[in-house]
């Protein structure tokens, strides 16, 4: 089962999506490829701002760029839609998908 995990900052903004073991070849894979694409598609053509770091393939990375805080609502606006479009896929492939959340630099 492929895991992605969402980690956000203290302020609950996306910092980074990333993801392990995620089975190739499936409807789930190539539907969660094309959403990834889609939303740095977006934050490229868009925004005009390329993620800090971006992997599509065995491993999955995308590290959101936040160095220019005048565009952090577009960026969430893209990020959360991302993340909702990922849980549904989960929902929908639950064998092939989960969704985790953490926050970074919490300490318990």
């Amino acid at each position: 089962m492929g895991e992605i995990l969402v980690q956000r900052d203290d302020q609950n903004r996306i910092l980074c999506l990333s993801g392990r073991d995620i089975p190739t070849g499936g409807v789930a894979a190539a539907s969660l490829f094309h959403l990834l694409q889609a939303g740095v598609g977006s934050m490229v053509d868009y925004l005009h701002v390329d993620p800090a770091e971006f992997l599509l393939g065995e491993e999955i990375r995308l590290v959101v760029d936040r160095s220019d805080p005048h565009l952090n609502r577009e960026i969430d606006a893209i990020m959360e839609t991302l993340v909702i479009g990922l849980k549904i896929l989960a929902k929908e492939y639950p064998s092939d998908l989960v969704v985790q959340e953490a926050t970074v630099g919490m300490q318990v």
